[in-house]
Order: C-alpha cells, then sequence, then structure tokens
C-alpha cells in the first residue's frame, strides 16, 4: 500500500485502532513515536506519508493530521514563543494535493501574520500574570453536552480493552471526541492543548471511573499553567484566532 491514497490509508488507520474512535491524531512534534505503535506495514506508509510532510513544511511551523474515515485534516501552526493558528484547516483525501497545497503556501505571509498576532503578546503576557484563572466550567459544558456525552461514557466502558484514561472533549464546530491516554500527566498535557483550541472538557475516565468535577478543574489548572499567554488567552475564551 503506498500512502498516494489518504482516504484508504485513513480508514486502515482508523480500523488499526484499539478502541472505537472517529480520528486518529498525529502531530508534528511526536508522530515517530506514535507510529511506531502501529502494526506494519501500515506504519512504514504512515511514516513515509508524514516525512515527506515534515520535509515540505519549514521548521519553524509544527503541523497536525487529524485522519478520519474520508481523509484527514491538516492544520499548522508558527512556531515563534507563541502560538499562531492561520485560518482554516485543510482537508485532503490524496498525498497529491497535499503536496501541491504545501508547496504553494506563502510562508513568509504566514510568518508575518504570526509576528502580527504577536502584537498584543506583551499586553497578553501581562494580563496572564495578573490575571486570575478563568477558564469555562466542565459541569456547565458537560449539561449542554448531556446525551451525547453518557452515550461516549458508555462506549468507552464497553471496550474490551478499556483505556487508563480516556479524556472527552467537545467543541461547537467538531461535535464530541474521545481520546484514549495512557496516564494522568497525559491527560493534563492533552487537556492544556485542547484547551487553547477553545475545545469544552466535558469528562475525563479513568480504567472506567468518571472523574468528579472538581477532578476535573484541579487537572485543568494544572493544564493551563503550562499555556503561554496567548495559548491561555485562548483557553480562557479571552483571545480568539
Amino acid at each position: 500500500m503506498t500512502a498516494d491514497n489518504i482516504a484508504r490509508l485513513s480508514r486502515k488507520l482508523l480500523a488499526s485502532c484499539l478502541v472505537e474512535e472517529r480520528s486518529v491524531f498525529l502531530h508534528s512534534g511526536d508522530y515517530r513515536e506514535n507510529i511506531a505503535l502501529l502494526p506494519s506495514p501500515l506504519r512504514e506508509t504512515t511514516l513515509m506519508l508524514v516525512d515527506e510532510i515534515r520535509r515540505l513544511v519549514p521548521t519553524d511551523f509544527s503541523f497536525g493530521l487529524a485522519f478520519d474515515f474520508t481523509g484527514l485534516r491538516l492544520s499548522l501552526e508558527f512556531e515563534d514563543g507563541n502560538t499562531g493558528a492561520f485560518g482554516p484547516s485543510a482537508f485532503f483525501t490524496s498525498f497529491k494535493s497535499l503536496r501541491r497545497h504545501l508547496k504553494k503556501q506563502q510562508w513568509d505571509e504566514l510568518r508575518r501574520n504570526g509576528i502580527n498576532e504577536g502584537g498584543i503578546f506583551d499586553e497578553l503576557l501581562s494580563e496572564a500574570q495578573d490575571r486570575p484563572v478563568n477558564i469555562p466550567s466542565s459541569e456547565e459544558a458537560a449539561k449542554k453536552w448531556a446525551n451525547a456525552l453518557n452515550e461516549a461514557i458508555a462506549i468507552v466502558r464497553s471496550t474490551q480493552l478499556l483505556p487508563d484514561f480516556a479524556l472527552i472533549i467537545a467543541r461547537d464546530d467538531a461535535g464530541l471526541n474521545t481520546e484514549p491516554l495512557k496516564s494522568r500527566e497525559e491527560v493534563v498535557f492533552t487537556i492544556a492543548d485542547r484547551m487553547a483550541t477553545s475545545c469544552d472538557i466535558l469528562a475525563v475516565l479513568e480504567r472506567g471511573v468518571v472523574w468528579s468535577f472538581p477532578e476535573i478543574e484541579q487537572a485543568k489548572l494544572e493544564a493551563i499553567e503550562q499555556l503561554g499567554p496567548i495559548s491561555r488567552a485562548k483557553a480562557e475564551g479571552r483571545f480568539t484566532l
């Protein structure tokens, strides 16, 4: 199997998961470690694809790849010490179109946009230092998504291989998603990343047992301390890109 047909590769990736997930996410920072867990030859094909994307994307940008049953969604982030996001992400079903998209990117323009957005960095830094933490309530979010959340919890508990931890998040434009995780530290790290992209943290399950809302809020407080000023402002809903 080659990496040219991304839609086919995506379906095979989803089929390889041990839990019922609607997407598989890889990040440029640690994709090799995660791909190493895949069965061969899926491992070799996926690594070939992501290595080529890494080659096409400048090193001062990071990227995320979200594979679902129809293809993959690519998102880019400018790494300048604070967080930048550059418009809507792009969806692909073939590597040919993905390669063409990356080759025609105006990277300097994206950098300028990131730097311009960083013009509010000092102000946000000052606010983040002086302002008490103000993060959206998981209990309120859980009420909003109650029906879908109860269904997601039931699915996690019914899986044959119960994950050590499961993080359930939601966003209005993306719906609800469940992420299997291996440790509390990974839960906190992932919460930080998801809060910075305006996701609601609905629930955390530890070996099938749902955390109390105070436990979730404590993890969110730990998570937000990992964020830079712009990411923190986004997590608190004070700033959107």
